[in-house]
């Protein structure tokens, strides 16, 4: 069964739209930052306005990106290339196999990351700053799989006639 080439492309472009996001607001909330994300810098970050919004956009801009792309785009990139989709679980196995996602445990580690740090107040800050520091390091698995989806996607499976805008 194939899956409507639209959607896959929509959904291709919207993720694309929310990496660019989550790049800027990645750069915009560690700038400066060397080395890890720590308990100081947190609470310096935290101690500004500014600060406060950068870190919720961060988290809000991850979370987004990481939902987008392992519950919409990744079931409608597998179906377009012919495959069957399942749980989360299986789609992350069966991406995993064709060469685009590294580590299902570690995509499901993230969905657990992504639900602490959105439903979760977290009051610990080196906690809090352990979170966000692997938060900060999965945004390259993110774009990273985007990327190679993407390049699969443009290299074999061509745009539809009408692209969406």
């Amino acid at each position: 069964m194939r899956a409507d080439p639209t959607r896959l492309w929509r959904l291709l472009d919207l993720v694309a739209k929310e990496d660019r996001q989550l790049a800027g607001v990645t750069g915009r909330l560690f700038a400066g930052l060397e080395g890890d994300v720590a308990p100081p810098w947190l609470t310096s970050a935290l101690s500004t306005p500014e600060g406060i919004d950068r870190l919720e956009s961060f988290v809000g801009k991850f979370s987004r990106m990481q939902d987008t792309l392992m519950d919409k785009l990744l079931p409608a990139f597998l179906l377009s290339v012919g495959e069957r989709t399942g749980t989360a679980l299986d789609n992350l196995h069966l991406a995993q196999k064709l060469g685009f996602v590294s580590d299902p445990d570690a995509w499901l580690a993230m969905r657990l990351l992504r639900n602490r740090l959105v439903h979760e107040y977290v009051d610990d800050l080196a906690e809090l700053a352990a979170a966000l520091q692997r938060a900060r390091e999965l945004t390259r698995e993110l774009s990273a799989t985007h990327a190679a989806i993407r390049r699969y996607a443009d290299q074999h499976l061509g745009p539809p006639l009408i692209r969406p805008s």
